[in-house]
């Protein structure tokens, strides 16, 4: 995953696991467990193991890493999953 690249960026990025996907709608467990939902733009930019990805290609307990959007930490601008 590409994680350091956008730290360095100075985009708001976070790491996650897949609980489940529902049309723009992105669900995930953090480190501890909790679940965050998140709105998933319609430009996204998604990869699944560095190919081209649809929102709907993210499984149930993949790891994702997210960048989020500047002004909404809730809206995510692009996904790497592994």
């Amino acid at each position: 995953m590409k994680i350091e690249t956008r730290k360095k960026a100075g985009e708001p990025c976070c790491t996650g696991t897949v609980v489940g996907v529902s049309g723009d709608q992105l669900t995930t467990t953090g480190d501890k467990g909790e679940k965050n939902h998140y709105t998933v733009a319609s430009d996204a930019k998604i990869t699944c193991q560095d190919k081209p990805g649809k929102l709907k290609d993210l499984k149930k307990g993949s790891m994702v890493s997210m960048t989020m959007c500047q002004d909404d930490k809730n809206k995510i601008l692009a996904i790497d999953c592994d």
